[in-house]
């Protein structure tokens, strides 16, 4: 299997999808972020967030660290906002801590 077709696999089992526009995922709306942050509906519901959305680099970010891990689990940080109810992770870092 050649490697365009394992990440066109990759892809569709992991519902990928391209954004229209790399800036959107950066625009930041500081009144709608607090006033989402006062509400926390994420504590009536556990259930309120539906999906996530992982920035390019964070995922690589997290891969790396996964991988330098070994057999090690590993402990890190995202950083992203709040869409509704999407997770938007746009950067990942490596807490430098062993795991068990």
């Amino acid at each position: 299997m050649g490697s365009k077709m394992a990440q066109t696999n990759w892809e569709m089992a992991n519902s990928m999808e391209n954004v229209e526009s790399i800036d959107e995922i950066y625009k930041y709306n500081r009144k709608q972020q607090q006033d989402i942050l006062t509400a926390k509906p994420w504590e009536k519901d556990p259930h309120y967030f539906k999906d996530i959305r992982v920035s390019a680099l964070a995922l690589l970010k997290m891969v790396m660290h996964a991988r330098s891990g070994g057999t090690l689990e590993v402990m890190g940080l995202l950083l992203g906002k709040v869409d509704a109810n999407t997770m938007i992770a746009m950067d990942s870092f490596a807490l430098p801590v062993e795991g068990t």
